[in-house]
């Protein structure tokens, strides 16, 4: 039963980052030139979301015994959109 559930939550997890990469890199990318910690909140919403999707990929699969652990990938897209929120956090105060 932890197979479909976990690609189940494989699938939400990927359509949560490709959402938050696209209003990340939509909504973050400096119109005017700046340096620095203009480009905090574009870093954190890109850098962090691929990273966070590759560990829950790996914790997920990566020496899963006998099934997959099912409850990364929801862990996963939880983590990515709260890094979104904190990303507009730093955003409002920055840009």
């Amino acid at each position: 039963m932890r197979l479909p559930v976990a690609i189940f939550g494989m699938l939400v997890m990927f359509v949560v980052a490709v959402g938050v990469l696209f209003f990340g890199v939509l909504g973050f990318t400096p119109v005017q030139a700046c340096s620095g910690v203009c480009f905090a909140p574009f870093m954190m919403s890109t850098v962090g979301t691929v990273v966070i999707g590759l560990s829950a990929t790996f914790a997920t699969w990566f020496r899963a015994l006998r099934e997959p652990r099912a409850y990364w990938p929801y862990i996963g897209a939880g983590l990515m959109v709260a890094l979104y929120l904190v990303a507009l956090s730093v955003a409002e105060r920055v840009l």
